[in-house]
Formats: structure tokens, sequence, C-alpha cells
């Protein structure tokens, strides 16, 4: 796999086309405004984090319009940041936002939203990206997600898929957006969803790029298979599918809520975290298994053997796929950047891979 080196990282491309993202990147779910909004960093300490992951070479940044109980203030963080920082920090990153879900104005706390303030139809399209262009406090998204597939109850298309579509492409042709992707898609609405965009886009170079899906060493099958879909897809026909379609999976969830962080041990749950009682029982009931705890155990002892941690271990695994362009693993303190960026430099021979493929398949 071709690559390139900046500052330390390896950059990777993105899917068919020109765009190059670092191998790690920071996942920007739980930054925002903690007095409020659920987050758990503010601008204090995160901004001291951007300035590190810019001078360790970790420049793709990944967001959400309505991250954080749909308080839009993970945006606002990013575009206070850029603002105090100009346009040299700005050209640096690769920026990623998703549209879909309804957000709400700055400091108010609910909201009745109307049926056009979320979705997939042109009017919230056009105008969530200039709301987030507008928090941002940038004129471009490098990288436009749909967040998750708009449906009716009967699994079908909510909105006409060449309206989302030409939508999406209009912002390309505009210079708002410069690549498209989606996330938490199976293989068939993918490519659906790349046929109409054939259709509607003004040429062939406005294409999806890329997949968000979630992907980890705990629950692997769920990178192919809709979101509380029973049965189990096929992990590796979605994973040579996408990389035959040109399109790169960015996985999210990478440490699989601080789980392959080792935070989470049988007998000591680590209750500040993610997974901590204010989780909710039904995230708790997810992950906190007697079988996923038995596996951290002996994930770690792979890891301690190979003289990594475990959260490195799992995202060198991940970036063992080429199809894997960027993991973004989600940091809200400064030694877990610096302990990330050291994971691409742990390598696995073809007897590790077997051994971890053959725990956690």
């Amino acid at each position: 796999m071709e690559t390139k080196t900046y500052r330390g990282m390896k950059y990777r491309r993105m899917g068919n086309s020109g765009l190059w993202v670092s191998e790690v990147g920071l996942g920007l779910w739980k930054w925002g405004d903690p007095s409020y909004d659920g987050s758990r960093i503010g601008e204090h300490d995160g901004f001291k984090i951007l300035d590190c992951a810019l001078e360790l070479g970790a420049t793709h940044w990944d967001t959400a319009n309505s991250y954080n109980m749909g308080a839009g203030n993970s945006e606002r963080l990013i575009g206070r940041y850029f603002k105090s920082r100009g346009s040299r920090a700005r050209n640096m990153v690769v920026l990623a936002t998703k549209v879909k879900n309804a957000v709400r104005d700055e400091h108010e706390l609910t909201r009745d939203f109307s049926p056009n303030e979320s979705g997939a139809s042109r009017k919230y399209i056009i105008q969530a990206v200039e709301d987030c262009l507008k928090r941002l406090q940038t004129d471009r998204i490098d990288l436009l997600y749909h967040h998750s597939p708009s449906l009716l109850s009967d699994g079908s298309w909510e909105t006409p898929l060449d309206e989302t579509w030409a939508a999406f492409d209009q912002l390309v042709r505009q210079g708002k957006v410069l690549y498209l992707a989606v996330s938490n898609r199976t293989a068939a609405q993918l490519e659906t969803e790349s046929k109409t965009l054939a259709t509607v886009a003004v040429n062939s170079s406005h294409r999806i790029i890329g997949v968000q899906n979630r992907y980890n060493l705990m629950d692997r099958p769920r990178v192919s298979k809709k979101e509380g879909e029973p049965t189990v897809a096929d992990e590796r026909e979605f994973l040579e599918y996408i990389a035959q379609m040109g399109i790169s999976l960015v996985p999210f969830m990478p440490l699989a809520l601080g789980l392959l962080t080792g935070r989470y041990r049988k007998g000591k749950l680590d209750d500040t975290g993610r997974l901590s009682e204010q989780a909710g029982e039904a995230r708790r009931d997810e992950f906190l298994t007697d079988r996923n705890l038995e596996l951290v155990d002996k994930l770690d002892a792979v890891a301690k053997r190979k003289g990594c941690s475990l959260a490195q271990l799992s995202i060198a695994w991940l970036l063992s796929h080429e199809v894997v362009c960027s993991v973004i693993a989600g940091v809200t303190k400064m030694e877990q950047l610096e302990e990330n960026v050291i994971s691409p430099s742990v390598s696995f021979s073809q007897e590790e891979l077997e051994e971890v493929d053959n725990l956690t398949r």
C-alpha cells in the first residue's frame, strides 16, 4: 500500500480519491461544553490536545452536527479553535462532519423540531450544511457524511435518493463540500446510493469515497449489518465489497467505548469512563459481558507479549486492513492521543494475525 508521511505520521488515501488522511485521527464525539451537553472535554483542555494533534500529524478530525445530544457544540468548539489558530491550522486539517439529525441552538436545552429539520431532503441537507459552516467557522467541509440512512418503517428510503444525492452534489459543485461519504450503511445501501449519485452528479469525481461503520475487535460482524439487526452478517464479504467499490472504511467506536483500553476488567470496572453507570444499563449490558471481559484479558496478554498497550494493539489491528484508511479514536486526555499515535508502529506477523482472528472471530 502506498503511503505518505507527515511529522512522523503515515497517511493513506481515502477510497478512490486524491484525499490523504492520517492513519490515526481524532474522533470528537464527546467534545463540547461539559457544563450542559453531556460532553467530556471543553475548549480549555481541548485546544491543547488539538495543538498537539497537529504537531503529531494526526490531522484527520471527525465530528457531527448533532453530537452530544443534538447540542452542536463539538462543531462550535472546532470552529472556535480554527478562529483562534488561523488559516494555517485549518488548511492542515482534513475536517469531517455529518448531517442527518436535528441540532439545537447554543445553550438551548430543549426544542421541538419540525419534520424538515432532520433527514435527507434537499431542504434539510442544504440548510444543515450552511449551519455546519457557521458553527465550524470555515468556508468548506473537507469530508461530509450522511450520518445514517433515513428510512421509513418498512425499510424503504424516506426521501427519493436522487433528491438526496443531487443536493450533496450541488454542495460539492459550490465548493462548500469537497468529498462525500456515508455512515451506518450496509453493502446493499451503499450500492444503491452510489449508483444514484452517479446518475445525478455533474461528473464522475463526485463519488462516495468513505463509509463509517462500527468496527472493532469486540464485535466484528457489526461492520456489515444494520443497527439492531439480529443476524450475523459477513464481515469479510463487506470489506472486500467496499474495497472493490473504491470506498475506504473509517471505523467508529474502534476501542469499543473504552473496553479495548483495558480500563474495564473482571471485578474492576472503571466507573468514570464511557461505560460508567451514567452510560445507561443498555450500553453496559451490551459491552460489559462475561465474554467481552474474558476477551479483554486474552487480548491484553497478546499486547503485553508484543510490548504495546491493548489500545495500540486494537488500533494497529484495524490498520492491518488496507481498506481502513484512518482510525478516529476518541480522546479526552493528552496521554490518550500520545498513546494512540504510536499504534501504526505496531506490526503483526501472520501467526499473530491468525491468533487475534481466532480469539475475536
